[in-house]
């Protein structure tokens, strides 16, 4: 039940996102420049927006990365449900 609601809610935020979006002609000064000023203004203004999405992988990526890491080891230090022994961390298996 509660997997269904954050769904719901995740789809809802996406579709009011899709939505409210607007075409966007955000290119710098110089690649509009460079577009309009091209032979091929179509294949020129693909290849533009290919470069731009390419060069979003790599952060993307690596924030993704590092949000797993993090949240794969949330409870590492200080955890409710550890007991600390010297340097080892040892699961507790008192369940109340």
């Amino acid at each position: 039940m509660k997997t269904q609601r954050i769904l719901f809610i995740v789809l809802a935020a996406c579709m009011m996102l899709l939505a409210g979006s607007e075409p966007a002609l955000a290119q710098c000064a110089m690649c509009k420049t460079a577009i309009e000023n091209s032979t091929d203004v179509t294949a020129a203004s693909h290849a533009l927006n290919l470069a731009a999405i390419v060069l979003l992988v790599p952060p993307v990526t690596i924030f993704a990365g590092l949000f797993a890491v993090f949240y794969r080891f949330r409870n590492i230090q200080g955890g409710a449900d550890q007991t600390e022994h010297g340097d080892l961390l040892i699961p507790s298996t008192d369940h109340k």
